[in-house]
């Protein structure tokens, strides 16, 4: 099935940005510490072997209820269960699609999971500046989007912040690296 994006005035809440980035926190601290745990991680995202994700996840993350966690060699998607209507929220470290394939570098996922720490720190900690993101996500509001955003991530390497009707992405692009790699908050729909 192909996932798709939606179209729809689905409401992001303070709640659902903070509860995804508390879940995903310590994978993303994982990854910018430990060579070896990112090494793996990546070799099995562009093998697209999802056991090993699925363990090397569960290792950081053993409590959280996910609704699915999947690949396509090119990035990872946690889908993050919540309450209907919602049902699932997702959260995305990729290459955009068409780019490339079975590529995944250990190194730009250190950095890039070291820059966007201290935002999920924020998400997780403070429910005024989650829901400030969030009422930015729902009004489409890219300028302030983006000012919340950088409020905590400090790299010079965040080319973009984009917003959508669900949600939002950050684009990062690193010197000696070809591709851009997106962290995602988003839902989609299977059609």
């Amino acid at each position: 099935m192909k996932k798709t994006r939606i179209s729809g005035n689905l409401n992001v809440t303070g709640p659902v940005l903070a509860k995804t980035a508390a879940v995903m926190l310590p994978l993303y601290k994982e990854l910018a510490k430990s060579r070896l745990f990112a090494s793996k991680w990546c070799q099995a995202v562009r093998e697209a072997d999802l056991g090993t994700i699925q363990k090397l996840f569960r290792s950081k993350v053993p409590s959280a209820r996910i609704e699915s966690l999947s690949t396509n060699g090119i990035g990872f998607f946690v889908d993050l269960s919540f309450p209907k209507p919602l049902e699932y929220y997702t959260n995305a470290t990729t290459i955009p699609p068409g780019t490339v394939q079975f590529t995944y570098s250990s190194s730009v996922i250190r950095r890039l999971s070291a820059s966007v720490l201290p935002f999920y720190r924020g998400l997780s900690s403070s429910p005024l500046y989650a829901k400030s993101v969030a009422n930015a996500v729902r009004l489409g509001d890219k300028r302030k989007l983006n000012l919340l955003i950088r409020l905590y991530v400090k790299s010079t390497f965040l080319i973009a912040v984009e917003t959508g009707p669900s949600g939002f992405s950050l684009a990062f692009k690193y010197p000696a690296e070809r591709y851009v790699y997106m962290n995602e908050f988003f839902h989609e729909s299977l059609f």
